[in-house]
């Protein structure tokens, strides 16, 4: 594998990653939560802490767009690689949450 594509990956993964856990802020969502992000795809919005429509909608597109982009990593570098990624952004979401209380 290519450092470089990992490298391209690990960025749109962490972009967009990091996006949606400042707008998870801004609404109080627990995303890393069991079933939080299926709920927010689905427009339910009672798993905001805070009501703020618009924002909870740029969540779910930012959110909609995340599993777009996970899925062409997993083809394009397989499986174990994009878990590799993903559990690198899932400490990095869980530090910010922690540091912002």
């Amino acid at each position: 594998m290519s450092e470089s594509r990992h490298t391209y990956w690990s960025r749109q993964i962490d972009g967009l990653a990091a996006e949606i856990s400042r707008l998870c802020i801004v609404c109080d969502i627990q995303m890393l939560e069991p079933g939080v992000a299926e709920r927010v795809l689905k427009g339910d919005q009672s798993v905001c802490g805070r009501r703020n429509p618009e924002v909870f909608e740029k969540i779910r597109r930012h959110l909609m767009a995340f599993f777009q982009v996970e899925e062409k990593a997993i083809h394009r570098l397989g499986a174990d690689e994009v878990q590799i990624i993903l559990d690198e952004v899932r400490a990095s979401i869980t530090r910010l949450r922690n540091a912002t209380g």
